[in-house]
């Protein structure tokens, strides 16, 4: 199958319909403000290579204006544990924008067992943890990700299979998005265009079922969150 239009694939971007306005991070950044951002999230945020590219992108847009990024994801950990690390990792950084995304972790369930997080329960985490931070933080910016597919890899611990409802737990990130108002980067449709086109790329993008590689993090994830950004 073709793969030249994959890089254009991850410029198309989820947005909560009439209620999303552009992130005001370039804006301060550009205005000569210093900015605070973390990203917060799972694995995939702590290990991805995307949060270095995007830190290396942000100090670019003025230099005149300081960038502290810090990576405060969990590996391995849902929105409960995310719920409980917030007030240390994210608020009291005080930040100026924030990047969340815990869903691939709530799906996760042990065989013959429901969900450790219910997909009722992750809207409910994740609106209480904007809750809180809107509470501690007003002019904080709070973006939402949804991000990649998950398979089972032969090197991997069946990702895919522990994660049946994935996609129903993304679907409730655009849900929490499109009620607050949230700028939402939608990662999973242009994973599931890739996966689709082919699929073969696909698993060489996510070789162990569920962690893109950095290649595939700088060239699928960051384009698309970059994008969101400047709009």
């Amino acid at each position: 199958m073709k793969t030249k239009t994959f890089l254009s694939a991850a410029a198309l971007l989820l947005f909560a319909p009439g209620l999303c306005s552009a992130s005001q991070l370039v804006d301060n950044l550009k205005a000569g403000k210093d900015q605070t951002v973390v990203v917060y999230g799972t694995s995939l945020t702590r290990g991805g290579e995307w949060t270095k590219a995007l830190n290396d992108w942000l100090v670019t847009v003025n230099p005149k204006a300081k960038v502290n990024f810090i990576n405060s994801g969990q590996s391995g950990k849902n929105s409960i544990v995310g719920l409980q690390k917030l007030d240390e990792v994210v608020i009291g950084n005080k930040p100026d924008t924030v990047i969340i995304e815990f869903a691939v972790n709530d799906a996760g369930k042990h065989e013959g067992k429901p969900a450790a997080v219910s997909q009722e329960q992750c809207g409910k985490n994740l609106g209480e943890m904007i809750d809180r931070i809107k509470k501690a933080l007003p002019g904080t910016e709070i973006i939402l990700q949804t991000m990649n597919p998950a398979w089972d890899a032969p090197n991997g611990n069946r990702s895919g299979s522990i994660r049946p409802e994935l996609p129903s737990y993304y679907e409730v990130y655009r849900k929490v998005a499109a009620e607050r108002g949230l700028l939402l980067v939608d990662h999973n449709k242009n994973w599931l265009k890739i996966r689709e086109e082919d699929g073969e790329l696909f698993k060489t993008y996510v070789k162990d079922g569920v962690h893109p590689t950095k290649e595939a993090s700088v060239k699928v994830t960051f384009p698309a969150l970059k994008e969101a950004l400047e709009k």
